[in-house]
């Protein structure tokens, strides 16, 4: 009785999995219940619908640019303090030249 349970618990976390897929620039996308993923290498893609009376209907289907939302190390700190410019120097010119930029070297730098 106890190798069901085990089996039975084995399954249960297995089909409460979430699917992350994670980008080479760090940033990560959780997958939603019932949604697809596909892996694709080529310039277009289509997505197909057939219908009862036999006719299939091809749309084209363009990449996600979705990601998750990752709070950054110096959210909710006063820009400009002591603490959020230890916190942003790693992020300096992350996303080019930025406002958040311009007040780290305005602020921080001596």
């Amino acid at each position: 009785m106890k190798a069901i349970a085990a089996i039975l618990a084995v399954f249960v976390s297995g089909a409460s999995a979430q699917t992350v897929i994670y980008y080479e620039d760090g940033t990560t996308y959780t997958v939603q219940p019932n949604e697809n993923v596909y892996v694709e290498t080529a310039k277009k893609m289509y997505r197909k619908k057939s219908y009862k009376n036999g006719n299939e209907y091809f749309t084209h289907t363009t990449p996600s640019e979705k990601v998750d939302y990752e709070p950054e190390a110096h959210e909710g700190m006063e820009p400009g303090s002591d603490e959020w410019c230890e916190a942003y120097a790693p992020h300096l010119y992350a996303n080019g030249f930025t406002f958040d930029d311009q007040l780290y070297l305005r602020a921080c730098v001596d």
